[in-house]
């Protein structure tokens, strides 16, 4: 438990609104404040229902090569041994590969239906906002 200085400015926070990330399928279904269908089943159910926000992102090749927070989606897939410890099986993307990336765009299509199934649910209750892809389009 925060005490001192720390404890004032986490409790100056819970009045500064932010934005919650969608950049893992795993964000979007499920209870409690750690997905996207969680988020907005509280926010609908406070009087009056709040503002939220969500950025997506999750492109196929997240960031266009600039490798700074690589994504799930791949153009292209390598799988790989890799040693962590134990012997484990390591998808990564191969950025080397050429095509036309139709495997990456149909599963990001799957990622982007999953959060319009959910906004479906809570448009007409909620007020929510979408920032799309903020760091990948300007690699582009």
């Amino acid at each position: 438990s925060a005490e001192g200085q720390t404890k004032a400015t986490l409790e100056e926070m819970q009045d500064v609104p932010s934005a919650y990330w969608l950049d893992t399928k795993a964000k979007i279904f499920g209870e409690g404040t750690g997905t996207m269908e969680g988020i907005l089943a509280d926010a609908a159910a406070k009087s009056p229902p709040q503002l939220v926000t969500f950025i997506v992102y999750n492109l196929p090749n997240r960031d266009c090569h600039a490798k700074a927070s690589n994504g799930e989606i791949c153009c292209n897939k390598v799988t790989h041994w890799q040693w962590n410890g134990k012997w484990e099986l390591e998808t990564k993307c191969d950025y080397s590969a050429g095509g036309t990336c139709a495997d990456g765009l149909a599963e990001y299509r799957e990622f982007i239906d999953d959060i319009v199934s959910v906004l479906q649910k809570y448009a007409s209750s909620v007020p929510i906002v979408l920032v799309i892809e903020p760091d990948s389009l300007p690699n582009l």
